[in-house]
């Protein structure tokens, strides 16, 4: 009998000359495997439009968080672009929650730097800018003097 993770590994094989080598990302496995609960072995260009339709879904539920965070260090919610997966001027191309984190407040962070001449977020020990990391599968914010984490993304 053939298991269930042979067939979701084989068809993540079949996948990726579509979506690339994000499909083996231990991140993007649990939404893979959710299209294959639902979809069953669904064709590459059915899970590209998957895809597409999530990160979607990401824009529009993390671009507010990664704002609140900036609207309480500046005083002020910054106007943010956001359609499809697009934020700012960046597109946005993980379909996992924390590497699409990452992205977003990139893309947020590049954009205010850009148009308003400012630094967000800033360490509070060193007082310099911080930098948005993946660690250990989460969304960080990582003080660039010290290169220590300062706070979660969102």
């Amino acid at each position: 009998m053939v298991r269930r993770n042979d067939l979701v590994s084989s068809w993540v094989v079949d996948l990726e000359p579509v979506l690339g080598s994000e499909v083996h990302d231990p991140l993007v496995r649990p939404w893979l495997e959710e299209v294959f609960d639902r979809h069953g072995s669904a064709p590459a260009w059915y899970v590209e439009e998957l895809a597409a339709q999530r990160r979607q879904e990401l824009v529009a539920e993390l671009v507010p968080l990664v704002l609140d965070q900036a609207e309480a260090a500046l005083g002020h919610r910054p106007e943010m672009p956001a359609e499809d997966n697009t934020v700012g001027h960046d597109q946005v191309w993980a379909v996992a929650r924390e590497p699409a984190l990452v992205s977003i407040a990139d893309a947020v962070q590049s954009l205010i730097a850009s148009r308003d001449s400012v630094v967000w977020p800033v360490c509070p020990q060193h007082r310099v800018g911080q930098h948005p990391e993946l660690r250990d599968g989460i969304a960080v914010w990582v003080c660039q003097a010290g290169g220590h984490l300062v706070d979660r993304i969102g």
